[in-house]
């Protein structure tokens, strides 16, 4: 969680910087801007492979390694004298950043069977907003302080350090595997080691199983899946960029009190992440939550595009966050929750991320400034987009139980709680496997 949100952090105060002067130092345009924020998610995207490496290379020495390359190159930043030199500064910090959060929902899937990963997950991914809630303070004490470096270089350097240093931590304190816990006795570990098996199934250790990977790419439910969180993608992701300009032009204070009324939303949001996710994982089920937490998020939208009085509008970045984050959360630990092998859900993670942040892509260019200030047009492409995403949701789940149905008729009830131990090479193709609705 915390080197997650520092991540944050280091991927988005190039924002902050260039309000700080950045751009006029360096002579960056806003097109030039829009192109430093894409370039990051290209490579976001195209080293969103790397996944599959949790499986094969120690964890604690792949985060180490991920987190001391994007730390550095975050306070790398500081020392860029043109626009070509932040691009691949930029490019560099989506590369180190693409090895560590897509892979965290397969790392936490070998410790946590599948009715304990919502919160974990939940608790990871909420990290986000939570980040916005002390981002844009941060950076406005970091960018008054009077140092002979220019506010934004300052910035990036402040931003960027802790990162190295957590690294270092993630290192020492990360397990290797779930009987490799440094911080836990044999007989704790073993315990570990079978609560895994017994909820994932047997793996082999450091070694990938290529025809689960495959698998992954033949699998509908990765592609429906992956459609439903790019709908999620494009219209909550290109939020927290702009809430603080849609409360400034909704009439509630000035720049400084905008950024202060981001932080309530984003808080709320982390809050509703944690009860939903818990409830999600005490029913063992997935879909209706996510169904009707993006309808929340939509209704939101819908509000804030048709609604002019400063305070209710206020109230539904509320709905849109309350309704996005959790959603979003669940979505990803759907995915890993119905690939019944770790390398099966690596590949499937992958599918699942290019997808999505394609979807990243396309919600940063969905609020121009030609839109300003009430962003109408905006507000309902993001509406529908939510909506689209809760009605492929019923889709997915109605999918998921006819096929647990028709298991159940042919080989026999089966407990969704446990999976076979011998699923390392039919993955959810085993008989006795049921998914989760």
């Amino acid at each position: 969680m915390v080197i997650n949100l520092c991540s944050f952090l280091d991927r988005g105060n190039v924002g902050n910087a260039y309000a700080a002067g950045l751009g006029e130092d360096l002579g960056i345009t806003s097109d030039d801007y829009a192109w430093l924020i894409t370039t990051y998610f290209i490579a976001y995207i195209c080293f969103h492979w790397l996944i599959l490496v949790w499986k094969v290379v120690s964890p604690p020495v792949f985060v180490m390694c991920a987190a001391l390359g994007w730390g550095t190159i975050s306070m790398l930043q500081a020392t860029a004298t043109s626009f070509a030199t932040l691009m691949v500064c930029r490019f560099f910090l989506g590369v180190f950043e693409a090895a560590f959060a897509p892979g965290i929902p397969l790392f936490l899937s070998f410790y946590y069977n599948r009715r304990e990963m919502g919160l974990r997950y939940g608790l990871f991914f909420s990290t986000g907003p939570l980040s916005s809630c002390f981002a844009s303070a941060m950076a406005y004490g970091i960018l008054h302080a009077r140092t002979a470096l220019q506010g934004w270089q300052l910035l990036f350097i402040i931003e960027g350090a802790p990162t190295i240093i957590l690294a270092l931590v993630a290192g020492y304190v990360l397990p290797k595997a779930p009987n490799k816990c440094r911080f836990l006795t044999a007989r704790e570990n073993e315990i570990v080691s079978s609560r895994a098996i017994k909820g994932r199934g047997q793996e082999e250790e450091g070694k990938l199983n290529f025809k689960q990977v495959f698998a992954a790419f033949y699998d509908y439910k990765n592609y429906l899946g992956a459609v439903i969180i790019f709908c999620f993608n494009s219209s909550f992701n290109s939020l927290p960029a702009f809430l603080p300009t849609i409360i400034e032009d909704i009439g509630i204070g000035n720049e400084l009190t905008s950024q202060g009324l981001v932080a309530p939303p984003n808080l709320m949001a982390f809050i509703v992440c944690v009860i939903m996710s818990t409830t999600s994982d005490r029913l063992g089920i997935r879909g209706p939550f996510i169904c009707a937490l993006s309808c929340v998020g939509g209704v939101g939208y819908l509000l804030l595009s048709l609604i002019e009085t400063p305070g209710v509008r206020y109230f539904c970045t509320f709905l849109i966050l309350c309704g996005g984050v959790p959603a979003s959360a669940l979505t990803f630990t759907w995915v890993t929750d119905n690939q019944g092998s770790a390398s099966k859900r690596g590949a499937g993670l992958i599918i699942f991320g290019v997808v999505a942040q394609s979807g990243s892509i396309l919600g940063a260019h969905l609020f121009p400034k030609s839109e300003a200030p009430k962003y109408v047009k905006s507000m309902a492409i993001c509406a529908g987009l939510l909506f689209a995403g809760a009605i492929l949701t019923v889709i997915f789940s109605i999918c998921l139980r006819m096929q647990n149905k028709w298991r159940d008729e042919k080989y026999g009830k089966a407990d969704p709680k446990e999976v076979p131990s011998d699923i390392f090479d039919l993955g959810d193709q085993h008989p006795m496997y049921r998914y989760v609705v």
